[in-house]
């Protein structure tokens, strides 16, 4: 982030973190935006798939933000009876907690080894947003927050919940956000805004921009365009959204190597192999 908000780290906090890493490096997976329900089935499972075929080299998955779509919180369909047909706030909090359930059962014995970090996005925030309003005492205790309901502390997951603010960071110098800026260069945008090497989804596109040695990477989505929940978009703007995710090795000096992941027709390849 910029200077102002992360102090640098001194050469005795570099060699600290450098000697505690692991010798081997680590392998990091960043899924942004997955907005279950509504997520790309398809290519969900084959994710899931990548994850179980090589759990034992996976040291931590980033769920970016906007892994819960809220669809029902949303000021989109407020008031709108026929777009909540069928969906409720517990069926969208139920399909979440299958995708941690699969992740879970991806990763089998080294799911409690395995670092797993979420990230709020600005779905998720629809939670904070509903619960401000000033008839909020109508849920009682029944409206749970995304990190209740998903039991994610549980699980074992290092959880932020400020969207705009919050961050982690791979490595020494890779922090990962949700995102906030959806203009068309993006990726430079949010790379010049805070100053150091950023990672984001948010904006449903695919992109990156090089200056020396930062970058900025814009990771895409995991959504499925075709699904009638996001008819309220038109067709020009959805045309520019892509699927894709992220592979990150940081190597034992701390350096990050990114891998942006191309999806064609719900399939990628990674590592020698067409999924």
């Amino acid at each position: 982030m910029k200077e102002e908000f992360r102090p640098r780290l001194n050469k005795f906090e570099n060699e600290l973190i450098i000697n505690h890493r692991n010798p081997k490096g680590e392998k990091w997976l960043v899924l942004p935006d997955v907005h279950r329900p509504f997520h790309n089935k398809i290519l969900w499972d084959k994710i899931i798939k990548y994850i179980r075929e090589n759990r034992q080299n996976i040291y931590g998955i980033v769920l970016s933000g906007d892994y819960l779509d809220l669809f029902t919180l949303g000021s989109y369909n407020e008031n709108s009876l026929k777009n909540l047909t069928g969906i409720t706030l517990e069926s969208e909090y139920a399909d979440g907690v299958k995708g941690l359930d699969e992740i879970d059962n991806a990763l089998g014995k080294y799911k409690k080894s395995c670092k797993k970090y979420f990230l709020y996005g600005n779905h998720e925030d629809r939670y904070f947003r509903e619960v401000a309003k000033g008839d909020k005492a109508k849920y009682g205790n029944a409206l749970l927050n995304p990190t209740e309901a998903l039991r994610l502390h549980e699980r074992g997951y290092e959880v932020k919940e400020n969207w705009k603010d919050d961050y982690f960071t791979l490595g020494l110098h890779l922090d990962v956000i949700h995102g906030v800026y959806c203009g068309i260069h993006t990726a430079k945008k949010h790379l010049d805004v805070t100053g150091g090497s950023v990672m984001f989804g948010h904006t449903h596109r695919v992109q990156s921009f090089r200056q020396g040695k930062r970058a900025g990477y814009n990771i895409g989505w995991l959504g499925d365009v075709k699904h009638k929940v996001y008819n309220y978009m038109p067709r020009f703007q959805k045309d520019i959204w892509a699927n894709g995710f992220a592979e990150v090795y940081i190597d034992n000096n701390g350096l990050y190597y990114v891998n942006q992941i191309s999806i064609y027709n719900d399939s990628f390849f990674i590592n020698g192999k067409m999924y």
